[in-house]
């Protein structure tokens, strides 16, 4: 998939501007804005003046986050988590994750074994929605009433004895999202692509010891 990403004229990164852009459209219209920010309070003949000429927008060669982070694992890796073997649990805060012993307690005593498995999927999907989020740079924020959201809608299909992804749904408002502002999306083709890519994981929430 090509991409576009915005450099200084030599060729080298610059740290301003580092989103992945859809179109050179896109990423042109981002350098436009940051210049005529950068420039508002400066002369033409002032060293610090940018100018179009000052950057270059390259093609890349773009794999999308569905093609990167395809399960757990690599949603874990992509959020810089270790797997659980490796934290020593007599530790009163886990490493890296500041999870106390009475958690660790509740995950033993207060959880109904029925549910184990839904669980765990429900976890899956947090993480993965969460790395994909992250890649997108998307952060869900309720409180921001201009900020759309989109989740996949599922609905039940006989033919696949189960929940199927049928659309998708916004909010700007409410956390409408069924499982919790983690599970919603930047866009309705992402949220689509991601219900049709784990909607096995939610199967296994929604329909589990039903």
């Amino acid at each position: 998939m090509k991409k576009y990403i915005i450099k200084n004229a030599d060729g080298s990164e610059q740290s301003e501007m580092q989103a992945i852009h859809e179109s050179r459209k896109e990423a042109g219209e981002t350098l436009m804005d940051y210049i005529c920010d950068h420039n508002e309070d400066l002369d033409i003949d002032d060293d610090d003046y940018l100018s179009p000429f000052d950057f270059v927008l390259e093609e890349v060669e773009y794999k999308d986050v569905n093609e990167v982070i395809t399960d757990f694992e690599s949603a874990r890796k992509a959020l810089g988590g270790k797997p659980n073997a490796d934290f020593t649990v007599s530790k009163k805060i886990l490493s890296g994750n500041a999870v106390q012993l009475n958690d660790v307690a509740r995950l033993v005593t207060d959880i109904n074994p029925m549910h184990i498995e839904a669980l765990i999927a429900l976890n899956e999907l947090f993480t993965i929605a969460q790395a994909w989020n992250k890649e997108d740079g998307f952060v869900p924020d309720f409180s921001n009433r201009n900020q759309w959201k989109y989740f996949p809608w599922f609905t039940y299909n006989n033919d696949a004895a189960g929940f199927v992804c049928a659309n998708t749904s916004s909010t700007a408002t409410v956390a409408k999202a069924d499982f919790g502002s983690r599970l919603c999306f930047k866009s309705e083709s992402r949220a689509e692509q991601f219900g049709k890519q784990f909607a096995h994981l939610y199967n296994k929430v929604f329909l589990l010891n039903q």
